[in-house]
C-alpha cells in the first residue's frame, strides 16, 4: 500500500493513518509532497523537473516529493514501486473535510486516490472536519484512525466494493460511542462561489477566489451526514466515461446537428 496527502510529508494526518495501516499485514510504503499542497486538485508537473528526498518520520521513512499528490501517485507507480504490486493507495488523513462534489476539482487529498484509479488502483480518501486553528495534535486523529482501520481492513479481507474505483471517506471533528458509518452519495455542493476583485498598490487589479458555506444540507448525503449528524460518510465513485442516458442523448444531439445541417445545405443549394 501507498499513502500520500496534500498537506505535506510531516502531517500528523499523514502519520496518523500510517500508524492506522502499518501493522495489518501488508507493506506500506509513504510517498507525499514536500509542502503542503492543499486545493492542488488533480495537478500533475510536466514543465520542471521534480525531486525525491528520503525522510525520516516518527515511525517510517518516507519519500518527499517537491510536487502534487498526482505526481507521487505517478512516482509510485511508475518510478519507486513499478515492480510491485500496489494494492491500495491511501489519501490523508486531510486536514478539513472534502464534501460534495466540489471536492473532486479542489481536493488534492481525493485527486490523488482518482489518479490511483486511473491508473489501476483503487484509491481511499480520507478527511477530517479540523476544528483547531494551528495544525492539530496526532491525537486529535485518534477516533478517525481506529474508524480508517477499520475500513482498510475490511478492504484488504473483503476487497473492494464491485464496480467502484474510488472510496471518498469523511470523518466529523469528534467521534464517541454513538458515530456511526453511513454510505451515501455526495451532495452537489456545500459552497456558494464568488470571486473577489481588488487593488494592489500600482492599481493593478487581482482577483480572490472564494465561498461561502451554505446553510441547510440534503438529508441522505455527505455534507448532512458529516456537519449535521456528526457521523462518518462513505461515498463510493465510479470513474465511468459513460452512460446509457448520455450516450442516448447525446445521439439525438448529434442527430439533431446532422438534420440541420442538411436542411440548410439544401436551402442553399435551392438558391
Amino acid at each position: 500500500m501507498v499513502i500520500t496527502n496534500d498537506d505535506g510529508v510531516r502531517s500528523p494526518g499523514l502519520l496518523a493513518l500510517y500508524r492506522a495501516a502499518s501493522d495489518l499485514g501488508e507493506d506500506v510504503k509513504v510517498v507525499a509532497p514536500s509542502g503542503p499542497q492543499s486545493a492542488a486538485g488533480m495537478s500533475i508537473t510536466f514543465f520542471k523537473p521534480l525531486r525525491i528526498e528520503r525522510v525520516k518520520l516518527d515511525g517510517p521513512t518516507a519519500y518527499a516529493v517537491n510536487g502534487s499528490p498526482t505526481d507521487c501517485v505517478f512516482l509510485a507507480k511508475y518510478k519507486l514501486f513499478k515492480r510491485k504490486n500496489i494494492k491500495l493507495v491511501l489519501s490523508g488523513i486531510n486536514l478539513g473535510e472534502n464534501l460534495t462534489l466540489q471536492s473532486f476539482y479542489t481536493s488534492g487529498t481525493v485527486s490523488a486516490a482518482m489518479a490511483a484509479a486511473l491508473n489501476g488502483i483503487n484509491g481511499i480518501a480520507f478527511s477530517m472536519v479540523i476544528d483547531y486553528k494551528d495544525e492539530p495534535p496526532i491525537e486529535a486523529f485518534s477516533g478517525a484512525s481506529k474508524y480508517a482501520r477499520m475500513i482498510i481492513k475490511a478492504v484488504l479481507e473483503k476487497g473492494f466494493p464491485k464496480n467502484v474505483d474510488v472510496l471518498s471517506v469523511n470523518f466529523p471533528s469528534k467521534i464517541d460511542e454513538n458515530t456511526r458509518i453511513k454510505v451515501v452519495p455526495m451532495a452537489r455542493t456545500m459552497f456558494d462561489e464568488y470571486v473577489l476583485e481588488r487593488h494592489d498598490p500600482r492599481g493593478q487589479k487581482y482577483y480572490w477566489l472564494g465561498g461561502r458555506l451554505k446553510h441547510g444540507f440534503e438529508e441522505g448525503t455527505d455534507v448532512h451526514t458529516v456537519l449535521v449528524e456528526n457521523n462518518v460518510s462513505v461515498t463510493p465513485v465510479v470513474l465511468s466515461n459513460h452512460s446509457e442516458e448520455a450516450m442516448r442523448s447525446t445521439h439525438e444531439l448529434m442527430n439533431y446537428i446532422s438534420h440541420v445541417e442538411t436542411v440548410e445545405s439544401s436551402a442553399s443549394k435551392k438558391r
